[in-house]
């Protein structure tokens, strides 16, 4: 992993709150923020369509078995 320097704010899950909080917080010019969220590319074709979702449910690369 390449070392991308120091921010102000590490911001770990990219949900609602953590998406709503980095904006809030990256309003400042002078503020630095990272945003993280797990997970690997999204370069897999049936995470961008709609009906994806069916392709993606049990799928390894896409579920983490979390029920």
């Amino acid at each position: 992993m390449k070392n991308l320097g120091q921010f102000d704010y590490v911001i770990v899950g990219a949900g609602s709150a953590g998406c709503v909080l980095a904006n809030r917080l990256s309003e400042d010019p002078d503020t630095t923020v990272a945003l993280l969220e797990a997970g690997g590319s999204d370069n897999y074709i049936w995470i961008h369509i709609p009906v994806g979702y069916l392709f993606c449910m049990g799928n390894p690369r896409t579920d983490w078995g979390f029920a």
